[in-house]
């Protein structure tokens, strides 16, 4: 985990280059980075006249308790305006691998398993207010991936979240959020990552 931390500050630093944007979610006890490849164009003039086209982002989840998961998201996405408001709708897969910790008491716990998942899922966003200097948008997102596309210790993937965000200057956005983050494994049967209200802070390239 560590030597992957390591990759994605390289990857950050060279991201003016290639990258579309840096998120970062941040909770009480969880923190959650993605590198994103390509610029979202939900607030652009270009996003009139396309059709959104793909989103793929790379990034981390670590947790208080000592969760460390990679995952890595890849997104159709179609952008649509409406009369007085523009909304995207996207479908895609993620996958999700690293080690979480387990047990009946998580804070406490020294057991740990390995685990893995491929989910499908989608995203929805509606801009609720158009504007020239500060848009705001509401979003949901979704993945599940069931046993058979589950591996390592893990037999069940679930996450779901919502935000609220504001650009609050130009290719900078910041939201509050909420998620809820949980496998099955072999030996346990609903284990929370997270379910929690974040902030965070999107910045685009």
């Amino acid at each position: 985990m560590k030597k992957y931390l390591v990759g994605m500050a390289l990857l950050m630093a060279a991201g003016p280059i290639w990258a579309g944007g840096i998120d970062l979610a941040l909770s009480n006890e969880t923190a959650n980075l993605s590198v994103i490849l390509n610029r979202d164009p939900f607030y652009t003039d270009q996003a009139r006249t396309q059709d959104g086209g793909a989103e793929i982002a790379v990034g981390g989840f670590i947790s208080e308790v000592g969760d460390n998961l990679v995952h890595g998201t890849l997104l159709a996405r179609g952008v649509r305006q409406t009369l007085n408001s523009q909304y995207h709708i996207s479908a895609g897969m993620k996958l999700v691998g690293g080690e979480i910790e387990t047990g009946v008491d998580r804070e406490n716990s020294t057991d740990s398993e390995t685990v893995g998942a491929l989910a499908l899922g989608f995203q929805a966003g509606l801009l609720l207010q158009q504007s020239a200097y500060n848009p705001v948008e509401l979003s949901f997102e979704g993945f599940y991936a069931p046993n058979i596309t589950s591996f390592s210790d893990a037999e069940r993937y679930g996450e779901v979240s919502v935000r609220l965000q504001v650009e609050i200057m130009p290719r900078a956005r910041a939201y509050v959020g909420y998620r809820r983050m949980r496998f099955d494994t072999n030996d346990y049967d609903n284990v929370q990552l997270d379910r929690s209200a974040h902030f965070g802070l999107n910045i685009s390239f």
